[in-house]
């Protein structure tokens, strides 16, 4: 005798079965699921009779599942593992409902990170609404504090915001003009930018400690030239030949004639990443999943 397809007594029993290879006897497999003794014996008879095969066999004190038991016992486990993630996404669902969240980002990640984090996590869950606020890290972090954004996302995210998820990591390159003397370079180290005029973001922008700090690692922080609030007004400065700007690479390719060439020193990289004050938060985690999956297409970009 063979069993139809998707025949319900199976689909009925089969939790027994599974129970009986976890726990081995049937005894155990019965208390796990609260059901008596003989019940789970005749689940397993039942089982035997639709398969037309012995499912079980007496092994020691207790019962070993045979191969048509192991075949079934597999299928049953992968079922109930679908039936429980299903459970979890319709309480999800439930759960996260029409929230709204806010979200802070510094304004390059705005190019690319961000709006493919977005496209993913709308496409899962419509309903939500979104607040964007986008700015310096400062402003992003100071919009979490105070309760304005769910999740921010910044360089060198701090830990005593909140709970932090790293996204991925980028280098910092020197940015100049095309016919500057470091254009033509391979690499260029700390000591060698000194040579010129330093175009740096005001403090507040990520980037900026970043700066401050990669000098500062190699001796005396050079005083800026121009101290500007915009990424794309440093690159431009460097662009039109005014001196040269430690940035992250143009996350989009900026078509301004500016050429951007390594920095040699293990302090020439900076990390992009989310903070969120309450990671426990349902529609959070979905958020943050999305804004890990869009990191992993190593979206760069940030100031």
């Amino acid at each position: 005798m063979h069993a139809a397809p998707h025949d319900a007594r199976l689909l009925r029993d089969l939790p027994v079965l599974v129970a009986v290879r976890r726990t081995g006897t049937v005894t155990a497999a019965a208390d796990e699921l609260g059901i008596p003794q003989p019940s789970a014996t005749r689940a397993l008879q039942r089982i035997a009779g639709v398969v037309g095969a012995p499912v079980v066999r007496r092994e020691g004190r207790g019962v070993a599942l045979t191969p048509a038991g192991d075949a079934l016992a597999d299928a049953g486990e992968a079922a109930l593992r679908s039936i429980d993630d299903a459970l979890s996404a319709i309480a999800r669902a439930g759960e996260i409902g029409a929230s709204e969240l806010g979200i802070a980002f510094q304004t390059m990640l705005g190019e690319r990170l961000v709006p493919e984090a977005i496209r993913r996590f709308r496409a899962r869950w419509p309903a939500v609404g979104l607040r964007l606020l986008h700015g310096s890290r400062a402003t992003c972090l100071e919009a979490l504090a105070g309760g304005t954004a769910d999740i921010a996302v910044v360089a060198s995210p701090p830990a005593s915001h909140g709970a932090v998820t790293m996204l991925y990591a980028e280098p910092l390159v020197a940015v100049a003009a095309p016919d500057h003397p470091l254009a033509g370079m391979h690499e260029v180290s700390v000591d060698a930018l000194r040579a010129w005029p330093q175009i740096m973001l005001a403090p507040g922008f990520g980037i900026h400690d970043a700066v401050q700090s990669l000098f500062a690692s190699a001796g005396e922080v050079p005083a800026p030239a121009f101290e500007v609030g915009d990424y794309r007004a440093a690159r431009g400065l460097a662009a039109a030949g005014l001196g040269v700007a430690v940035l992250p690479p143009s996350p989009a390719r900026i078509d301004d004639g500016a050429r951007e060439v390594p920095v040699r020193h293990p302090l020439a990289r900076r990390e992009i990443g989310a903070v969120v004050a309450d990671p426990q938060e349902p529609a959070v985690q979905e958020l943050l999943r999305a804004l890990v999956e869009a990191a992993a297409r190593r979206v760069p970009g940030a100031a």
